[in-house]
């Protein structure tokens, strides 16, 4: 049986920024005053949020990673907040495999 749970290395501000770019992409991709679905969706991603807050290793559920990555992706390729070449767009690909 596999683990139900991945850890994370928040270290070298990993957790900082994956925290602000789960909040961007809470604000875009579940806006408020969106359906019931959207609402649940945008109250997990703030949920992940709070649980990166200690900043070391958190235990994550791997079925939010998917969300994770795309969340990472999107920041890094397709908003106007930073660029595909940005160093930290390798590191949190490579912490969220």
């Amino acid at each position: 049986m596999s683990k139900r749970s991945f850890i994370f290395d928040g270290s070298d501000g990993g957790a900082e920024m994956l925290s602000a770019i789960l909040n961007h992409y809470a604000d875009i991709a579940f806006p408020v005053g969106g359906s019931e679905c959207a609402a649940a969706s945008r109250e997990a991603v703030h949920g992940l949020i709070e649980k990166l807050k200690p900043l070391d290793d958190i235990e994550i559920s791997r079925r939010q990673r998917p969300m994770m990555r795309s969340a990472v992706k999107w920041f890094y390729n397709d908003s106007e907040y930073a660029s595909p070449n940005d160093p930290m767009y390798v590191t949190l690909r490579e912490r969220l495999q």
